[in-house]
């Protein structure tokens, strides 16, 4: 019978008995399988049961046990109950029933449990299974990059990389997830895994993975941070980066780019310095050009021109790879650039495809296609012989347990297309929660591109993320930020302008990524009270550290002038002051804003009130509300900096009308640190203050105070009330009204010996922005409210009402929404098959009238979830690797399909597609690639099988247009066990495609 077991599925036999070893506990079972459970730290537990009963302790190379001892272990206590074996460690119960053969873990501080078994272990021959329960306000995170997801309830995730950038796609395999319970599971296996977070049950969790051994750390944090930082704990802290990984970085092919004439008139051609246009090509005989690295070819094609004109059009780089995709490198070649590049402030890496014999002396970094962690381990050994006591950097294109020690992430996507911004934020925010915090994906993506609109929106938001970069040459359009148009790249020049201008306070969020804080944030990191801000409704926006939220523009919706319209943009906590970046307009939190108008130049940006940002050399901006207080880090880019670095704290206290701001002595110290320096205060402000008093070492000291901008500007000392601040100057083209400061200069001291006490009195900011509105009886409860049942969609809702007040507001699931007016509304970007419970009021000032009575609508189901799945299909040319047959049917739109060989008109291409069973059909969809619009069929003919051996036309042949819309193929009242499409031309070189959806019937009432 036991033997049986060990090789049949089956689950875990009730507990027969139990016991305390030399370092772990020791769990029989009556199916035969022995557990040990490990006591490792404070809130890290590792429960593993072994069918071989090796108990190889270090079977995966995933955790470093040698950083734990045995002191958690030996404080711990076992006893036992007629019902359950119960070990006590610390405040935590772990607690094994024995009837039941489940585990949980109760926390006597909190006096709840806090992960709870469903039902014993299922163990398989090569799978295991974890059932557990589910609360109905739990919500779970992690998984890796699970391309445009970052919140799984309701979902199932897989980890299993799978390679493809965009939407539906897995990017990085990371068996580590958390609940907002207080628990989190790190599974120790390089297998492959499926996630189901109550897709099948609502009340379970499901965890399987592809192995045998059932190897599971149970981590307990009262934070996210904190379940973060005990992964790290195990698998590795994170990659603390050299400085210049936050500026600007550029990786190309400087190696076997092509170029060839071209024309401005060609959305592809770029100007170079000899004043004609070029364009890439792959075709040598019809190129003009060759890139390389030192102009041996022609020096507008090499990477030391593309250095040159970084610097012409002020963009200086931080950081370049020259031979992105490539190779094979002359290493003299290599040396020279490197030297030039130097001279210009740039570091450059190369580019590895998997591992590096020998590394250049040359190199600053490497840019890498691995994750495996011996290959990172040893090149950053290398590196490490090269930069002597510099930080060694590697930027990784994947991500695995434990990468995140010794590389960022940074990859690309097709570019050009609005729905990746959207996907990609959720996927940066689900990377931070998986303990992949430095990551960045390329601005315009690394294929396709080609809308100037859409790659200046990207580099916007991407302006507030780890790594800002772009992958040239991969495509046929230019991804650089000067890439279009002087205007496009004066915008683009203020947002690079303005990352310089927070790179103390980025700085300050990678030292905080060393504690367990994501460098980009989903809002309940802040607002952890507010339901909604674990839900992907917000999604599209990120908190960047906790003073900053950042709301990309993810659509091309626009408003009568031709502005971005912004719709569903929530920011939260009702009693929290946001503050519009660019204009200083104000705002109250725990809201939805609608109908928001948004130009070219002002992405939607807004302040935290509270926030603190350090300029650089202790020039600080202040946007004072309540108390808040922030901790700025710097140090001198060394490999030591654990030990060798500098904390300044600032704390800014506004209590009703009395502001009080204190400087500490910075703390710390480091090999070439100033340590005398002027300090600088720029307080945004409503109105005049009273009184300003100054206190150095608790000491009054006089402080002038100045009437103009140019004599404060020459002084010393002193404070001028300014009513036309503006703290980024490039932006003031785009602006009218200028913000309000009152700005304090302190001459040169000792920062480390001198604390700074500023006192304002009758201090007055956003005040009248936290008034919270008033019930006004006279106002009537509105009537006649309408919700047209024609125009709701998967995603939209339609009302409209009896227009009384030119303001209306909606409670819709409990969440305000705001900026609404007029007498109809469409509330956009809804979750399919949802019921939406909404109640209306009129709004007149700051007065609003009763609430209506509830009213709603559940929203359609998305188109996807009538298509059929599992259709298997083949065809008679060769699939190019990259893009594999099975992407054309596996629902994911980010994944494309494309031939290995080019495309014959004497060889109709054929696709056939099979379903499992007969289907009952109403359409069949062909949607188009993405990447470059190649490829598409232009003219085709459908075949119908209802036995999937024998297939009858359909119809005559059918012509296509070779553009970005869906192909429609009506098959109303068709069955068919298999379809098969015969193209006939095709609109490029080869035959592509990004999806084929075949579409039920729906049931008729």
């Amino acid at each position: 019978m036991t033997q049986d077991t060990q090789i049949n599925r089956h689950q875990l036999g009730r507990l027969i008995g139990a016991s305390k070893c030399d370092h772990f506990y020791e769990l029989h079972y009556a199916t035969g399988e022995i557990a040990r459970l490990y006591i490792l730290a404070d809130g890290i537990f590792r429960l593993f049961i072994d069918p071989d009963k090796k108990f190889d302790e270090n079977h995966s190379g995933l955790v470093n046990l040698s950083k734990f001892n045995n002191h958690f272990f030996e404080k711990s206590s076992p006893r036992a109950t007629s019902e359950s074996f119960i070990i006590q460690s610390g405040s935590f119960q772990l607690i094994f029933e024995q009837k039941t053969a489940t585990m949980s873990i109760f926390d006597e501080s909190l006096h709840r449990t806090r992960f709870s078994q469903l039902s014993p272990i299922e163990l398989g021959s090569n799978q295991t299974i974890e059932s557990l329960k589910q609360n109905k306000n739990e919500f779970y995170f992690g998984g890796g990059i699970q391309n445009g997801s970052f919140s799984h309830k309701g979902k199932r995730i897989y980890i299993k990389r799978d390679g493809i950038t965009g939407a539906g796609g897995v990017l990085s395999q990371i068996p580590f997830f958390w609940s907002n319970a207080g628990f989190g599971e790190f599974r120790n296996t390089n297998q492959a895994g499926e996630y189901d977070f109550g897709k099948i049950n609502e009340n379970a969790a499901l965890i399987k993975h592809e192995d045998r051994i059932f190897d599971n750390f149970y981590l307990i944090g009262n934070s996210p941070s904190d379940l973060i930082y005990k992964y790290y704990l195990l698998t590795g802290l994170p990659l603390m980066p050299p400085k210049y990984a936050l500026d600007l970085g550029h990786m190309g092919n400087f190696l076997t780019t092509l170029w060839k004439p071209s024309e401005a008139k060609e959305r592809n051609a770029t100007m170079f310095e000899d004043g004609n246009y070029y364009a890439r090509t792959k075709d040598p005989n019809e190129s003009s050009g060759k890139a390389s690295l030192n102009g041996e070819e022609e020096y507008q094609f090499s990477a030391r021109g593309a250095i040159d004109r970084y610097q012409k059009f002020h963009f200086p780089l931080g950081w370049l790879v020259p031979n992105y995709g490539i190779s094979d490198l002359e290493e003299e070649a290599l040396t020279n650039f490197n030297d030039y590049a130097n001279t210009h402030g740039v570091e450059v890496g190369i580019w590895v495809k998997n591992n590096l014999s020998s590394l250049p002396k040359s190199i600053s970094f490497i840019a890498t296609a691995t994750d495996n962690i011996a290959q990172l381990q040893k090149d950053t050994d290398s590196l490490k012989v090269n930069l002597n006591r510099k930080r060694p950097f590697i930027i990784s294109n994947s991500g695995s347990v434990g990468s995140q020690a010794y590389s960022a992430l940074a990859f690309g996507t097709a570019g050009g297309n609005w729905d990746n911004i959207g996907t990609q934020v959720a996927s940066l925010l689900g990377a931070g929660l998986s303990g992949e915090t430095l990551v960045g994906g390329s601005v315009d993506g690394t294929t396709g591109g080609g809308n100037a609109q859409i790659a200046i929106r990207d580099f916007e938001w991407k302006a507030f993320t780890p790594l800002l970069f772009n992958i040239n040459d991969q495509s046929k359009f230019s991804k650089t930020p000067f890439a279009y148009n002087s205007k496009m790249s004066n915008i683009n020049h203020a947002y690079f302008a303005l990352r310089q201008q927070l790179k103390p306070y980025l700085y300050t969020l990678i030292y905080g990524t060393q504690k367990g804080h994501p460098f980009v944030q989903p809002l309940f990191m802040d607002f952890p009270h507010e339901q909604v801000n674990y839900t992907e409704q917000v999604g599209h926006e990120f908190m960047l550290g906790s003073s900053i939220l950042v709301a990309p523009i993810t659509n091309g919706r626009e408003d009568s002038n031709g502005n971005s319209r912004k719709d569903n943009l929530y920011l939260p906590g009702h009693r929290t002051m946001w503050i519009d970046l660019f204009t200083g307009e104000k705002y109250i939190g725990g809201r939805v804003y609608n109908k928001l108008s948004y130009p070219t130049w002002h992405l939607p940006v807004f302040v935290r009130g509270g926030a603190i940002f350090d300029l650089g050399n202790r020039n600080f901006v202040l946007y004072p509300q309540a108390k808040s207080s922030i901790s700025f880090y710097d140090d001198n880019g060394y490999t030591d900096f654990t030990h060798n670095h500098t904390e300044t704290r600032v704390t800014s206290d506004l209590n009703s009308s009395k502001l009080t701001i204190t400087i500490d002595p910075v703390k710390g110290d480091y090999s070439g640190m100033e340590t005398n320096s002027t300090t600088n205060l720029n307080i945004m402000c409503d109105a005049y203050p009273d009184r300003v008093t100054v206190k150095i070492n608790d000491q009054l000291i006089n402080l002038q105070e100045y009437g103009t901008s140019d004599a404060f500007a020459h002084a010393k000392e002193g404070f001028f009330y300014n009513t036309n601040y503006s703290w980024m100057p490039e932006f003031d083209q785009y602006r009218e009204a200028k913000q309000t400061a009152l700005q304090i200069k302190l001459g040169s001291r000792d920062v480390t010996d001198t604390k700074f006490e500023i006192i304002i009195q009758n201090f007055n900011y956003g005040s009248q922005t936290l008034v919270h509105s008033i019930t006004d009886s006279v106002l009537r409860s509105p009537k006649g409210i309408s919700l047209d049942p024609a125009k709701i969609t998967a995603h939209s809702l339609s009302v409209s009402w009896t227009k009384m007040t030119d303001q209306v507001q909606f409670e819709i699931n409990g969440i305000l929404y705001d900026g609404i007016d007029g007498d109809k509304f469409t509330f956009h970007e809804l979750e399919p098959n949802k019921r939406y419970v909404m109640r209306m009021r009129y709004v007149a000032g700051n007065k609003v009238s009763e609430w209506s009575e509830p009213f709603g609508a559940i929203t359609k189901h998305a188109a996807i979830d009538y298509a059929i799945r599992n259709v298997q299909t083949t065809c008679n040319y060769a699939e190019n690797p990259a893009h594999p047959i099975k992407y054309l049917t596996d629902l994911k739109l980010a994944s494309e399909w494309e031939t290995k060989d080019q495309f014959d008109e004497n060889k109709p291409l054929t696709l056939t597609f099979a379903f499992e069973d007969v289907e009952k059909l109403s359409r069949m969809a062909f949607i188009p690639r993405n990447i470059d619009r190649q490829g598409t069929p232009v003219e085709v003919g459908i075949e119908i099988s209802t036995d999937g051996q024998n297939f009858k036309p359909y119809g005559e042949h059918i012509n296509w247009k070779a553009d970005a819309k869906n192909k429609v193929i009506g098959l109303r009242d068709v069955s068919a066990k298999a379809i098969r499409m015969t193209v006939y031309k095709s609109s490029g070189p080869l035959v592509a495609g990004k999806e084929v959806l075949f579409f039920r019937a729906k049931d008729k009432d």
